[in-house]
């Protein structure tokens, strides 16, 4: 009997051909799950960018708003100094700074101070403070509020100011109080504010404060931050925890269309409680808030 050498030889040659598709598959499958891994856990800062439509901008204006958030002392470069650089190339025409910029248990402001320095050189900053600063200015008694006015920042405690950007007269306001706190500290200042004509912009740290409080009120754009994105992001779902709402928590990023305005929720930049963020990059926001087009 003879036998089939053509098909041993085959046989044979099979075997180191298998081990290199299954090196090959395994090495492809590494590099995926190492790339999803880099991608979920990255820490690199990113720039968003929102577009609201609103009939209160000037026909043909665009007014550009920078928002940061929740920066807990973190640093992009040596002083922020890359993130500054990035900022200054956005050319906004205000920043709006949603609070807890600080960790409330560290009392050195060289991080916040420093970068606020140099956002006034870019355009007008707005600051209203979100818990962290709030817990150094009222339980620890931090010079942070007069620090930050003494470098030109704009510090808005349940408070309010006009202005005016490319023919627009705005409203700014910053609401600071906890939703526990709210109808003590800040409901005669919500109500007096919310009935003003100009383009209504409130830096509120609190998105929760939309739950209930100011879910009908008369804003046209509100700016939240205190969730940190949910600090774990998956798709469709969204956002997963906060501390003070558990499990998805409403409105943890992005913007959101309310009964009578519009809000947005930063991510924020940077974290205290050292949990990671999960597919939840650092935010730099930018909001372009257009008017009426022009008639020919």
């Amino acid at each position: 009997m003879y036998k089939n050498i053509s098909k041993i030889d085959r046989s044979k040659a099979a075997g180191p051909k298998r081990r290199g598709r299954l090196l090959l598959y395994g090495f492809l499958a590494a590099v995926v799950l190492a790339a999803a891994g880099h991608y979920m856990f990255s820490e690199e800062l990113e720039t968003t960018f929102y577009h609201l439509y609103s009939p209160k901008v000037a026909a043909g204006e665009n007014i550009r708003v920078v928002v940061l958030s929740d920066l807990h002392n973190r640093e992009f470069g040596p002083d922020n100094a890359d993130l500054l650089e990035r900022i200054a190339a956005l050319n906004p025409d205000l920043i709006a700074v949603a609070g807890d910029m600080v960790n409330a248990d560290e009392e050195n402001l060289d991080v916040v101070l420093t970068l606020c320095s140099g956002l006034v050189e870019i355009a007008t900053v707005y600051y209203s403070p979100g818990n962290h600063e709030s817990n150094l200015m009222y339980e620890k008694g931090s010079p942070i509020e007069s620090l930050l006015l003494e470098r030109g920042v704009h510090v808005l405690v349940n408070r309010a100011e006009e202005a005016d950007i490319h023919r627009t007269p705005l409203l700014i306001g910053g609401l600071t109080t906890s939703t526990e706190d709210y109808e003590e500290y800040g409901a005669e200042f919500f109500e007096e504010y919310e009935n003003s004509s100009a383009f209504k912009l409130l830096i509120a740290h609190y998105p929760s404060l939309y739950y209930e409080y100011l879910a009908d009120g008369n804003i046209d754009l509100g700016i939240c931050g205190h969730y940190h994105g949910g600090q774990f992001r998956f798709p469709v779902v969204g956002g997963i925890y906060h501390g003070d709402t558990g499990l998805f928590p409403k409105y943890n990023a992005g913007m959101y269309k309310l009964a009578n305005g519009t809000i947005f929720v930063s991510r924020g930049m940077g974290g205290h409680n050292g949990l990671p963020r999960i597919n939840n990059r650092p935010e730099l926001a930018v909001i372009d808030i257009n008017g009426r087009q022009e008639t020919q």
